[in-house]
C-alpha cells in the first residue's frame, strides 16, 4: 500500500498537472502556437529524414519555416488578436498542409496526418458551423491534392478516408468530451441549475445585450430561511432533497424564454429576468415564494438594471435587498416567538 506521503504527492502532481492543462488549453492563442510548431517541427524532421530534391527541399523549407513564425507570432502577441483571427489561422493551416502534401508525395514523403492539427484545433475552438465548414474546406482541398499528385499505391479515396475518417471519427470524440466538460464545468451537480461561473457569464451577457438595445433586465436572489436548521434536523440528505424538489419547483415557475435560474452556492439562488421591468420581476418573485415546497421559506431581493450600471452592481442591489428581506423575516419571527 502507499504510504500518505506518497498518496499526498501523487495527489499534489495530478493537481499540478491539471491546473497546468487547464491553463494551458484554456488559452486559444497557446495552443494555436502549440499546433503551429508542431507542424513545422515535423516538416523540418522529414526533411532530416528523407533526401529531396532542391525545388523540393526549397518548399517545405519555406512552409516549415512560414508555420514557425506564425508559432512565434501567436505566443508574442497572440492573446492581443482578435477570436476570428484563428479561422484566419485554420485556414491557412489548410493551405500550407496541401502544399506540403502535394510537394512531398512526389518524394513518397507522408505528411497528409497534418490535417489532423487544423481538425482538431477547428472542433475545439470554432464555432460548430464553423468548425464544419472549415473542415469541408480541408477534406476538400485534400481531395484536390490527391487528384494533382502522383499516383500512389492505395486508391486516392483510401488515402482520403485515412486521414478524413480518422480525423472525423477523432474530432466526434473530442467534441463530445468537451461538450461534456463544459456542461460540468457549468452546471450544479446537485440541482442541475447553472452554476456561479455560468450565472457570472450570463449576466454580463445581459447586461450587454440590454445596454445594445434597451430593453429592461431585472435580477431577484433568493435565500433559504434557517436552512441550516433542515440540515442539522433532519440531516444533510434531506437538505439535499429539498433543494432538488426547490430547483425542480422553481424551473416550473419562471418562464420559459429568457429567464435563466441558478444555483450561487449553498442555500442561495438567483434568478436573471432579460425584459423584465420592476413590476415584472416582483410578480416573478411571488412566484417563486409561492412555489417553495412546505416548511421551507425564502428571503427574496430583486432589482432592475438602471440602464448605466454593471452587472455587478445590478446584483449588489439585490443582494441588499435579500438581506432587507431577511431581517424583516427575522423581526417577524422574532416578534411571534415573543
Amino acid at each position: 500500500m502507499a504510504s500518505q506521503p506518497d498518496r499526498q504527492s501523487s495527489a499534489w502532481l495530478n493537481t499540478a498537472v491539471a491546473a497546468t492543462a487547464r491553463s494551458f488549453f484554456s488559452h486559444q492563442s497557446q495552443v494555436a502556437a502549440a499546433l503551429w510548431i508542431t507542424g513545422a517541427l515535423a516538416v523540418a524532421l522529414a526533411l532530416l529524414v528523407h533526401p529531396l530534391p532542391r525545388p523540393d527541399l526549397v518548399v517545405l523549407a519555406a512552409a516549415s519555416g512560414l508555420a514557425l513564425v506564425v508559432g512565434v507570432l501567436r505566443i508574442a502577441i497572440g492573446s492581443r488578436l482578435p477570436d476570428w483571427t484563428l479561422q484566419v489561422d485554420v485556414g491557412l493551416g489548410t493551405v500550407l498542409v496541401s502544399l506540403v502534401s502535394l510537394v512531398s508525395a512526389r518524394d513518397r514523403v507522408g505528411l497528409a496526418n497534418l490535417y489532423l492539427l487544423v481538425i482538431l484545433f477547428a472542433i475545439l475552438y470554432l464555432p460548430l458551423r464553423t468548425a464544419l465548414a472549415q473542415v469541408a474546406a480541408a477534406g476538400f482541398a485534400y481531395a484536390v491534392v490527391l487528384g494533382l499528385g502522383p499516383r500512389a499505391a492505395e486508391p486516392p479515396v483510401i488515402a482520403w478516408l485515412a486521414v478524413f475518417g480518422t480525423g472525423a471519427v477523432v474530432g466526434g470524440v473530442v467534441l463530445g468530451l468537451v461538450s461534456v466538460l463544459r456542461t460540468v464545468a457549468q452546471e450544479d451537480p446537485l440541482t442541475g441549475l447553472a452554476n456561479r461561473r455560468r450565472w457570472d457569464e450570463r449576466l454580463d451577457e445581459e447586461v450587454e445585450r440590454s445596454r445594445r438595445t434597451g430593453t429592461a433586465l431585472s435580477v431577484a436572489l433568493a435565500d433559504l430561511d434557517n436552512f441550516k436548521a433542515v440540515n442539522d434536523a433532519r440531516g444533510h440528505h434531506s437538505g439535499d432533497r429539498v433543494l432538488q424538489d426547490l430547483s425542480h419547483s422553481w424551473r416550473a415557475a419562471v418562464r420559459g424564454g429568457g429567464d435563466f435560474l441558478a444555483r450561487l452556492g449553498g442555500d442561495e439562488f438567483g434568478l436573471l429576468a432579460p425584459g423584465t421591468d420592476e413590476i415584472g420581476i416582483r410578480r416573478l418573485a411571488r412566484r417563486l415564494a409561492d412555489s417553495l415546497p412546505d416548511g421551507i421559506s425564502a428571503s427574496i431581493g430583486v432589482a432592475t438594471w438602471t440602464g448605466n450600471e454593471t452587472g455587478s452592481e445590478l446584483v449588489r442591489r439585490a443582494d441588499l435587498a435579500m438581506y432587507e428581506a431577511k431581517r424583516r423575516h427575522n423581526r417577524a419571527m422574532n416578534g411571534h416567538s415573543a
